[in-house]
């Protein structure tokens, strides 16, 4: 992945805070290259496998709309789902994400948004094992 020299305008971090987007702080940014096509290969690899009934996608990239049309024509038998990985609206507010038209036009559902219950039951240990130095879970996480 290249390094963004830059830096990039983020949140600062701090703990028991909400964060504020007025409170920035710059970070050098890893970029990420060939996400979209990794994945359009991974649902189509699966799609052609035969093992699944369903394909389900968390974005609202619309880079992914062609991989879904090529599913939805190829492989019509299998249900197609979309994720928006957004947080839910807090109680009592009723906001609506819009998904991407370029997926959802393709999805046979769509799911607005994510409770931060299942974010939270997702999530990987605190610590992972690895032959060199144990991967380590920032605390704010």
């Amino acid at each position: 992945m290249p390094l963004d020299k830059n830096g990039t305008l983020l949140p600062r971090f701090v703990k028991d805070s909400p964060y504020d987007r007025n409170n920035r702080v710059r970070v050098c940014k890893l970029e990420e290259k060939q996400t979209d096509v990794n994945l359009a290969l991974s649902m189509y690899r699966a799609a052609c496998s035969g093992n699944f009934r369903q394909l389900v996608v968390c974005s609202n990239d619309s880079d992914i709309a062609p991989v879904l049309e090529a599913l939805r024509q190829d492989f019509p038998e299998i249900t197609l789902g979309v994720v928006l990985p957004r947080r839910a609206p807090a109680a009592g507010i009723n906001t609506y994400h819009a998904a991407s038209a370029s997926l959802e036009k393709y999805a046979d559902w769509t799911r607005h948004h994510l409770l931060d219950s299942e974010l939270e039951s997702a999530q990987l240990p605190d610590m992972i094992p690895t032959s060199r130095k144990p991967i380590r879970k920032p605390a704010h996480w």
